[in-house]
């Protein structure tokens, strides 16, 4: 597991904000161009801001061999 997902990790288990941007991908080929592959990043999320279904921003979750789209839905209150 790579030292960015590790850190993210610790972060969300101590409550802290996690910047997804920084690991931004317009599209899941981006990120397997820049060696991000869902096979050797289980547990991975990462933020695709053009990459959802009809082009729209999603996030997409590794589950060990594909990459999982999470939709992004209506505005948090």
């Amino acid at each position: 597991m790579s030292k960015q997902i590790i850190r993210g990790l610790e972060k969300l288990r101590n409550g802290e904000q996690l910047n997804l941007k920084s690991r931004a991908f317009t599209n899941v080929a981006s990120a397997t161009a820049a060696g991000l592959s869902p096979a050797k990043n289980p547990g991975a999320l990462i933020y695709l801001s053009t990459g959802g279904t009809g082009a729209v921003p999603c996030l997409a979750f590794s589950d060990g061999t594909n990459w999982k789209q999470i939709t992004l839905g209506a505005n948090a209150i």
